[in-house]
């Protein structure tokens, strides 16, 4: 059966190991790949067409409400011809990373939240009301294990890694059978995002020495691999049996 599936945040880092693995999936599956990034990239359409898979590139900055309505309105209208839907958020930000009383910018403050868990609840609405028509629609969330656990200095990126789970939650509930919703930890990757982590001054993040540690240990998972496992566990039978999971608990 025909596929489409909506991935989000696919510049660099997990986002990009997903799409160039989708890639190659969705073009052996005939179906239908669509990626949110802030700019188009050149080098995932020329694997795409060198894979046969129809892709489409929305350009979409998630801070920016117009630009989210926009692209929402866009899949909308795509998902709409399709049986079977995958939509992964992947799109996020760790910054502000500060002790709480220097949480003054409400406008950084606001786009965290935006990027985070705003824009990806009101892009699975569209993807769900624009397929009530099937039951083959699976939705993962790419979250961390900062939402289960708290970290100084994290107080803005774990409030939305939590919302993420709570919202995951709640809707399942209101999906039921229709519908697979999963909030996933990764696991910690080697990223550009922990190479923000790594220079932020330990008086901002105490936690700062564990996360350098990990670097130069070696002990950092690569995206490429994180990406295989995840699309496992999307299409594996059991996805969805437990909302609120962790890519390290599978053996793929």
């Amino acid at each position: 059966m025909p596929r489409i599936t909506i991935l989000t945040g696919t510049s660099r880092g997990l986002g990009l190991a997903l799409a160039e693995q989708l890639i190659h999936l969705v073009g052996q599956e005939q179906g239908h790949l669509v990626t949110l990034s802030r700019k188009k990239s050149e080098a995932l359409e020329t694997a795409a067409q060198a894979k046969n898979t129809t892709l489409t590139q929305i350009e979409a900055d998630l801070s920016d409400v117009a630009a989210v309505e926009r692209a929402g309105a866009l899949i909308h209208a795509l998902v709409a011809g399709f049986n079977s839907v995958r939509l992964i958020h992947n799109a996020g930000v760790v910054t502000p990373i500060a002790q709480s009383d220097a949480y003054t910018n409400l406008r950084v403050i606001n786009d965290t939240f935006q990027i985070n868990i705003t824009a990806p609840i009101y892009l699975t609405a569209q993807v769900l009301s624009a397929s009530q028509h099937t039951t083959d629609r699976r939705v993962m969330l790419i979250s961390s294990g900062a939402g289960r656990s708290p970290s100084s200095g994290w107080g803005v990126y774990c409030a939305t890694k939590a919302a993420m789970d709570r919202y995951a939650e709640c809707a399942q509930l209101d999906e039921g059978e229709r519908a697979r919703i999963v909030s996933m930890a990764p696991g910690i990757m080697d990223t550009a995002m922990q190479e923000t982590i790594r220079a932020t001054p330990k008086t901002d993040f105490p936690s700062l020495e564990r996360f350098v540690n990990l670097h130069q240990q070696k002990q950092l998972t690569t995206p490429e691999d994180v990406a295989r496992k995840l699309l496992l566990a999307m299409e594996n039978d059991a996805f969805g049996a437990t909302t609120i999971d962790d890519i390290r608990q599978h053996t793929f």
